[in-house]
């Protein structure tokens, strides 16, 4: 667990989103994964390589939930279809 402070601009957000990557790419390459936070700064290929059962998760979640009824943030910005 990690905490960091930055500024609350645009170009503090986009340096954070930066690193977040960079840090969750030397989570991957060392066999690690990352937490699935409510800040959504992982690319969907980081997901998948995290998370290999990510797509049959969210087909499931689509055959129990067809209409979407039940989503949030993670699945909005992951979800099927999407290219985050």
């Amino acid at each position: 667990m990690m905490l960091f402070v930055q500024e609350r601009t645009a170009a503090g957000e986009a340096q954070m989103q930066a690193m977040t990557r960079d840090l969750i790419d030397a989570a991957l390459s060392t066999g690690g994964s990352f937490y699935l936070p409510y800040r959504l700064h992982a690319g969907k290929e980081q997901l998948q390589r995290a998370y290999p059962a990510w797509d049959a998760a969210m087909r499931a979640k689509h055959r129990y939930d067809p209409r979407g009824v039940f989503h949030n943030e993670l699945y909005d910005r992951y979800g099927p279809g999407r290219n985050s």
